[in-house]
């Protein structure tokens, strides 16, 4: 009876004890445009997840987008009037009285979307966490799309002191929203984070209504599962003395990107209907939305440009295009960003096998709709681990009466000559789990999901 009690207690205390995991509930967006419900290629782009964030005293509103490939957040600032700082809300410092000027500047280049800022400190709140944290308030933006107005970083930190950056003498706090909020001691259990869509649908958001709506779960939801098996959008940092400019632009890290492509339209403070489209989970792992394993993938060594990159031993279309894959070749997590980046040479076989179009702009690839049933799956080795996604997740076919109609779909260009990025297009299709401390990123699949295709495989 004894032991029996003990072990009564000793679960008790453990629940009572551990920090609860965070889950925000992020719901489908509505937009009064209808390109977003008639045209197919807009609502493409509706994938990105995003929320309500308030940042200073008083709190000013932010609509943020969650950017996983890389650590620093930004927001317009009142001092942005060029055509792309419009209709945003902006955010002021002297309406602050937390606010404190970094006095130094930083440039976040995603490629073909570039934010020019200057560092402040200030107060930032989302889903019942406070974080004092650096953040950009951008006075020029270029090629960035309407619906948010800014992005929260969700990747590493980014090593604000690179080269050919000037600073004042004053020391900047780390910039990671998760790991700055978790080591000020915000509530989370740890500094881990993951994210998953309910479906592959159109866009989300955090529901104006239901922003302060967060679910907890407790510490058994919480455990580790350790015996579980922008265009490209790597972003880098450029010198700030540069003068903006109107013209196209390219990453420090040679890839470019079409950065939070079709937007999100205006929030409404109504959504179609109350079920969440997809979760935010901060400071564990949310087990009930996981259908099977937790795959763990080792990250690159965190250096300082704030993305989560793992190792790439293989990739290929099966049964037609094979790729040789380059010696340390690595691929990017971003959810800022709809495409699957191939390198350069990759992404010139699969525009000649499928006779595709380059849309520039867009920087993905259409190919005649009369093929599309030709497709076969995409399947990339990260690590030991084997990811094969079906071409319904990343191609949009249509019927046509000939075959001179164009179907776009989400495979595009990195840019680089070795190196993939994998946007939303790869990442709501599983739960995908991101965990700082232990340096490595997870895949799983999600809750009640149907077999078609979709398999991840551990060759260990």
């Amino acid at each position: 009876m004894k032991s029996i009690q003990f072990v009564l207690l000793a679960s008790f205390l453990l629940t009572a004890t551990a920090e609860p995991i965070h889950r925000i509930p992020l719901y489908r967006k509505r937009s009064s445009q209808s390109e977003f419900i008639s045209a197919a290629a807009s609502s493409l782009k509706n994938g990105m997840m995003g929320g309500i964030v308030q940042i200073g005293n008083p709190p000013q509103n932010f609509t943020l987008a969650f950017d996983t490939s890389s650590g620093f957040t930004w927001v317009r600032g009142t001092s942005c009037l060029g055509e792309n700082c419009l209709h945003r809300m902006a955010y002021d410092p002297k309406n602050s009285t937390t606010a404190i000027s970094m006095n130094h500047k930083f440039i976040m280049d995603y490629g073909q979307g570039i934010a020019f800022t200057d560092i402040y400190l200030d107060t930032l709140r989302y889903a019942g966490l406070s974080v004092k944290m650096p953040f950009g308030s951008a006075y020029c933006m270029k090629n960035f799309d309407q619906g948010f107005d800014g992005f929260i970083g969700l990747g590493r930190n980014v090593n604000l002191t690179a080269k050919g950056i000037v600073y004042a003498k004053r020391d900047i706090p780390a910039s990671g929203f998760v790991p700055t909020a978790y080591q000020q001691g915000s509530g989370l259990g740890s500094s881990q984070f993951g994210m998953y869509t309910v479906n592959v649908g159109p866009g989300f958001t955090q529901d104006v209504e239901s922003s302060s709506q967060i679910d907890t779960v407790t510490a058994n939801n919480n455990k580790n599962n350790n015996n579980t098996t922008t265009n490209a959008s790597t972003a880098s940092s450029k010198n700030p003395n540069e003068t903006p400019n109107t013209g196209s632009t390219t990453s420090a890290s040679g890839v470019s990107s079409g950065v939070a492509s079709g937007g999100w339209g205006m929030l409404s403070k109504r959504t179609y209907n109350n079920e969440p489209a997809g979760y935010l989970v901060l400071g564990g792992i949310d087990v009930d939305a996981i259908q099977g394993k937790l795959y763990y993938v080792k990250a690159y060594e965190d250096n300082g440009s704030g993305n989560w990159a793992v190792p790439v031993h293989q990739a290929k279309f099966i049964h037609d295009l094979y790729f040789t894959v380059e010696k340390h070749s690595k691929a990017v997590l971003s959810t800022s960003t709809d495409v699957i980046g191939l390198p350069n040479k990759q992404a010139d076989e699969f525009k000649k096998r499928w006779y595709a179009v380059y849309d520039e702009p867009d920087n993905t690839y259409l190919i005649p709709c009369c093929l599309m049933n030709k497709l076969t799956s995409f399947q990339i080795q990260l690590g030991s681990l084997t990811v094969t996604l079906p071409p319904h997740y990343w191609s949009h076919p249509r019927d046509t009466e000939t075959c001179c109609e164009m179907c776009r779909t989400h495979i595009g260009r990195s840019d680089s000559d070795q190196d993939y990025v994998l946007g939303y297009s790869f990442t709501n299709a599983f739960y995908a789990q991101f965990e700082d401390d232990k340096n490595r990123i997870g895949l799983a699949i999600k809750k009640h999901h149907k077999h078609d295709g979709l398999e991840l495989c551990d060759d260990a």
